[in-house]
């Protein structure tokens, strides 16, 4: 697939095959799941919030209307173990939020009211709701 000239670098294709291309593919997976939300006729939500004492932002990737409460949902494209803002998303607004879903390439696990879901479970997750 990268080879379609003679001049064209091998070290790329090396670097794909090996695992080794430096890449975030975090706006991927995000775009891949706003897609299947949008699929599902729902409006896309996202929220941003200023970090007390910091020049960095909270940021919830989108926000999904349940039964009676908001749901969050946090995609990542690799580590799952830093979630500080959706877990201060539901410290922010308690009584608006129902559980809480990160998907990532992890396995299922759960920890209290963050559910985590690989993310090929999320077609069928929106599908449930």
């Amino acid at each position: 697939m990268f080879i379609d000239r003679p001049s064209t670098d091998n070290e790329l294709y090396s670097k794909l095959l090996s695992d080794r291309l430096p890449a975030n593919l975090g706006y991927l997976y995000e775009n891949m799941a706003a897609q299947l939300i949008k699929s599902t006729n729902r409006e896309l939500y996202y929220h941003t919030w200023e970090k007390k004492g910091s020049t960095h932002y909270y940021e919830i990737d989108f926000l999904i209307s349940g039964k009676k409460k908001l749901i969050p949902i946090e995609i990542k494209s690799g580590n799952a173990g830093k979630h500080e803002s959706i877990l201060s998303f539901k410290s922010k607004y308690p009584s608006k939020v129902s559980d809480m879903y990160l998907f990532s390439q992890k396995d299922v696990n759960r920890e209290g009211e963050l559910h985590f879901l690989p993310i090929y479970m999320l077609p069928a997750f929106l599908e449930k709701l």
